[in-house]
């Protein structure tokens, strides 16, 4: 798809009650997206989303869910009742201190990979799936593991690797690392439907996840103060990235992960 026009079909924002994806879902509706799905765990903070989204003219559906549930990917599909995914922005995830290594591993990577796995059929010409990766998966990681989370997760899923990520400090760059090799890994499958799938890494974000993580993180703050941009991100800058990558603006870039940092990788030397 080349031209100006929006693809054809509802665009679905996950974690949508987060920083990221709120920001996200306001900038969608600015773009032109008018049949948002909105989707996160508590339909309270959902409807504080989609309120104000309503009122600007969007039809905004909320659907309140874990994406961790296995049986979550045939909810949102049902909620989609037959129309087509004209794009999707999964910001759904969690931090190193929100979880176990388990639960980061199963939120982070295992709901993701089979997201991508439903929405694939479901995905209109032009449409674009947005996954949110991190800036993290570019440090250096043990070898074995980092090739582990490259490939296919075993049947079993994540679980299976769970010795190679004991802790939620590296549990949580590896998920990140299998959503970006998810990425390169699928796209040639959306691809055939005329569709894309991209990936974004975001650095140190000013969200409440994020300032949960920096107070004890030494290695997080000297990122953010050496950086060429010497701050953190705000959502709202993430979230146009997001969108545009969903727009036929776009329309060439699929297979790729997308470094949103201000600089903050750079500035750690990878």
């Amino acid at each position: 798809m080349t031209g100006k026009e929006l693809p054809k079909g509802v665009a679905v924002v996950t974690g949508a009650a987060g920083g990221m994806g709120s920001a996200t879902a306001q900038q969608l509706l600015a773009a032109g997206w008018r049949q948002l799905l909105l989707c996160d765990l508590d339909a309270g903070r959902l409807e504080a989303v989609a309120a104000p989204l309503r009122d600007g003219g969007a039809e905004a559906q909320i659907l309140a869910g874990d994406v961790a549930n296995p049986a979550f990917p045939a909810r949102l599909l049902e909620a989609l009742a037959g129309r087509a995914l004209g794009a999707l922005v999964h910001t759904a995830g969690i931090s190193p201190n929100m979880g176990s290594a388990e639960r980061i591993l199963a939120v982070n990577l295992d709901a993701t990979v089979r997201l991508v796995e439903a929405v694939r059929p479901r995905m209109a010409k032009g449409a674009a799936a947005v996954l949110f990766a991190s800036n993290s998966a570019y440090f250096p990681m043990p070898t074995e593991a980092a090739q582990a989370f490259t490939q296919p997760l075993p049947p079993e899923g994540s679980a299976a690797l769970l010795h190679l990520a004991p802790s939620p400090e590296l549990a949580y760059p590896l998920s990140k690392l299998g959503v970006r090799a998810l990425v390169k890994r699928e796209a040639k499958s959306f691809g055939e439907r005329g569709a894309r799938l991209v990936s974004m890494s975001p650095g140190a974000i000013d969200t409440p996840m994020t300032r949960g993580e920096l107070p004890n993180s030494e290695v997080a703050r000297r990122m953010v103060e050496t950086s060429a941009s010497g701050r953190m991100g705000r959502a709202e800058e993430l979230a146009a990235v997001a969108v545009f990558l969903c727009s036929p603006g776009a329309s060439f870039v699929t297979a790729v992960d997308w470094l949103v940092d201000g600089g903050h990788t750079a500035a750690m030397g990878f």
